[in-house]
């Protein structure tokens, strides 16, 4: 029998349940995923993103029956994100789709809103989601974050400076036993994805965006001395002429590059694009020269509560100026606006504005919205990188 909450649900027109999904439910989710997302070439959703379908994970994603049938799906993760020493609560939102007989009538609109409220009980203060439409947009989800994306051939590989690297940097495949070192390189970032040892050789193992892209995962690892200091995660098309696509890395920045370059040669790839988040300093130094092109993050962002966001990125704040940080505030509006206070001062920003200060490095082209100067010391808000191996 479902918990009462679960079996009353929502009803919406045409007379369907809109409620959290139980264990066996999920296997009805997986068939209409399958069915709106994979072909004959990919693989089942069920492997390939656990975190959603796994029978052992924590099933919180949210679904619309009608007439006993699954019509509308939209699968929830939870995560910690840190930066620095804050610890955001978020959630990613994917694997959204609805029977093709059930669109256009309002249905995964009410999903949504029972998102939107779940996540917020949940205290939750940011919502990932990895699409653009208008679903999404109209009710607060914008764009977010610099991402710079460098595009390594083979020719731009051997003429990189010290292409051969040191002869005491070893390069090589990682092994099942290199895991724990994998997840302290990439717990040493000081902003992250929290993530535990089974949960990272999980993710490893499932290829979520990588089977997207029709794509399969190979881990190289850099041995300096016998410890480990880089590791990358890079997607190997199917299609050789494609370009492959680094999904995730960490460690010495020195070392991930030569990992980069080694990938392009070792894989034969046509090309390696390489997405390196505005605040890798460090690595957008050592890639300069390299072609490059702007853009945001993967997907679209919204958040949840403005003021437990501030809440739990105190710490960081803090770091900043803690002066600063303690006399901000972001109110939400009834029209979905924000009311972000200074002190005596408060300054009414749109969604999507509110998002950019909060997240993007601003440049000529697009710059901070008007008035905000003030909150350079504070702001923008460092991002792990969203469309690698946590992409949902």
């Amino acid at each position: 029998m479902l918990p009462q909450t679960l079996s009353i649900g929502v009803k919406v027109r045409d007379m369907a349940i809109v409620r959290m999904l139980v264990n066996d439910e999920m296997k009805e989710a997986i068939r209409l995923s399958d069915a709106t997302f994979r072909d004959a070439e990919q693989p089942s959703m069920a492997g390939t993103f656990p975190f959603i379908f796994s029978d052992s994970a924590l099933h919180v994603s949210f679904g619309a029956f009608k007439d006993g049938e699954l019509v509308s799906f939209m699968g929830l993760v939870p995560w910690i994100i840190r930066i620095g020493e804050a610890r955001l609560r978020v959630f990613s939102l994917g694997s959204v789709c609805t029977h093709p007989d059930a669109r256009g009538r309002g249905i995964a609109s009410e999903v949504l809103r029972l998102v939107y409220g779940y996540i917020r009980r949940a205290g939750a203060s940011l919502l990932l989601v990895s699409g653009y439409r208008t679903l999404y947009t109209r009710t607060g989800c914008a764009p977010f974050g610099r991402i710079r994306r460098y595009t390594i051939d083979e020719l731009t590989a051997e003429s990189f400076p010290g292409f051969e690297g040191s002869a005491s940097l070893k390069v090589r495949e990682m092994e099942p036993a290199d895991i724990y070192a994998l997840n302290e390189t990439a717990s040493s970032r000081s902003v992250r994805y929290e993530l535990g040892v089974g949960e990272l050789a999980s993710l490893i193992k499932a290829e979520a965006l990588a089977s997207c892209m029709k794509m399969k995962h190979r881990v190289l690892v850099a041995e300096y001395g016998g410890t480990v200091t880089a590791f990358t995660v890079i997607g190997v098309p199917f299609d050789p002429e494609r370009h492959g696509i680094v999904l995730e890395q960490a460690g010495d920045p020195e070392a991930v590059v030569r990992l980069i370059l080694n990938a392009v040669k070792r894989f034969g790839l046509k090309g390696l694009d390489f997405p390196v988040p505005w605040h890798e300093t460090e690595l957008h130094s050592r890639l300069a020269g390299v072609t490059s092109s702007v853009e945001d993050h993967l997907g679209t962002i919204r958040i949840v509560d403005g003021e437990l966001l501030l809440a739990q990125l105190r710490p960081w704040l803090d770091q900043k100026n803690s002066g600063a940080s303690g006399t901000i505030g972001l109110e939400q509006k009834d029209d979905g606006s924000w009311l972000l206070k200074a002190g005596q001062n408060g300054l009414a920003l749109t969604s999507k504005e509110m998002t950019r200060l909060l997240f993007d490095c601003a440049s000529a082209e697009d710059p901070k919205p008007e008035g905000t100067a003030f909150l350079k010391e504070l702001f923008p808000v460092p991002f792990p990188y969203t469309a690698g191996l946590t992409y949902i």
